[in-house]
């Protein structure tokens, strides 16, 4: 399953952007310019299965803001936000694990209907 083949829709249900999507502040993390980054990262975190996946999506998460913060204009940009992607990083790491789908396979598009589906 990839991340460009989902509607609108599939990733409006599965992302939301920096930040965790239930909890007292789902919205409490500013996204800046990571707004894209955080989404792919929601989607990698939704196809889950293992702790191995959970670090690669991470540091796939660290390489795409990392992308993201060097191009910006100026050089206190590309520093202020290089050094953000550093602690988004760092929180994901610390905080992330309850939010990974630990799954015996990776999610397909069947699992998705279903889940969106479900009831809450």
């Amino acid at each position: 399953m990839k991340y460009e083949d989902l509607t609108p829709a599939e990733k409006r249900w599965m992302c939301n952007g920096c930040g965790p999507q239930l909890g007292i502040f789902p919205s409490c993390v500013p996204d800046f310019i990571f707004h894209k980054a955080c989404d792919y990262h929601d989607f990698l975190y939704w196809l889950g299965k293992s702790a191995a996946d959970r670090k690669a999506a991470d540091e796939q998460f660290l390489i795409d803001m990392k992308a993201l913060a060097a191009k910006q204009d100026s050089w206190l940009s590309r520093t202020w936000f290089a050094f953000l992607a550093y602690r988004y990083y760092a929180a994901v790491r610390a905080f992330g694990t309850g939010s990974f789908s630990f799954r015996d396979h990776y999610a397909t598009h069947d699992d998705l209907v279903k889940e969106m589906h479900e009831e809450p």
